[in-house]
């Protein structure tokens, strides 16, 4: 049975600063955006601002496109290995993006390297607060859920500060903070259960695979209920983004 505190409360902390870093992030992508413009501009390219937009688009779709994947090393490998690792990940794409010259450049640094770490990073997030609560699990969902809107609100009026006095790459850097941080706070996901502890700990000899089965098991599309939610967040999240990226115009 989950021990429903002691060690959770740090956990839920650990997992509330990563939903906020991410999101906070990704979620302040207009004041990133207008800084890009003005950054890179060019009166020749007409096409800027469609080229600029791509840098934060594609790092918000790849934050999810990486979900199924990310699910998967977590069910190999444990909460702590991925989130730590994708943490690392997203604190490099992030510290690179500071130092690159071209919007192309950002594509990749960005929109995918980042964007990538930030996926792998946040669903052990998620995944980890079952094994430390259980009659609690929906205040604590909600507390680590109140990270992002926290991050969201106030990263907006600290990001306006350091752009205009330190300028863009600068601004980026500070930013690669919050992800270092959330590096470290990776490591408090320490796992409970005793398969938990050897994907964690990693057993001796040669690493299997195991069943295709146990890894994408579809059975659970069979509940009319499961499909109606999984087909509908998708075409919730068409829209959910839109005032993010247009608010700016």
């Amino acid at each position: 049975e989950p021990p429903e505190g002691g060690w959770g409360w740090v956990v839920m902390l650990a997992a509330m600063w990563c939903n906020g870093a991410v999101f906070g992030i990704q979620n302040s992508c207009g004041v990133l955006f207008v800084s890009m413009l003005q950054l890179f501009g060019d009166g020749k390219d007409e096409q800027l601002a469609f080229k600029t937009a791509w840098v934060t688009s594609l790092s918000m779709g790849m934050v999810f496109f990486c979900s199924p994947i990310v699910s998967i090393f977590t069910d190999l490998f444990g909460c702590r290995k991925v989130a730590v690792v994708g943490a690392a990940v997203g604190f490099a794409g992030l510290l690179a993006s500071s130092f690159v010259s071209t919007i192309e450049h950002l594509y990749f640094t960005y929109g995918i390297l980042f964007a990538c770490g930030c996926s792998f990073a946040y669903q052990p997030s998620l995944v980890i607060l079952g094994h430390y609560f259980k009659k609690r699990l929906g205040l604590v969902n909600g507390i680590v859920t109140a990270g992002s809107s926290l991050f969201t609100v106030s990263l907006p009026f600290l990001l306006r500060v350091l752009i205009d006095s330190v300028s863009l790459h600068n601004t980026l850097r500070v930013l690669s903070v919050l992800i270092f941080v959330l590096f470290l706070a990776g490591f408090t996901y320490k796992p409970l259960t005793s398969d938990a502890k050897d994907k964690e700990g990693g057993k001796k000899g040669k690493f299997r695979f195991p069943p295709g089965k146990k890894i994408c098991n579809f059975s659970v599309f069979k509940i009319a209920t499961y499909r109606i939610w999984a087909f509908g967040i998708p075409v919730a999240l068409f829209g959910y983004f839109v005032p993010y990226v247009h608010l700016v115009s």
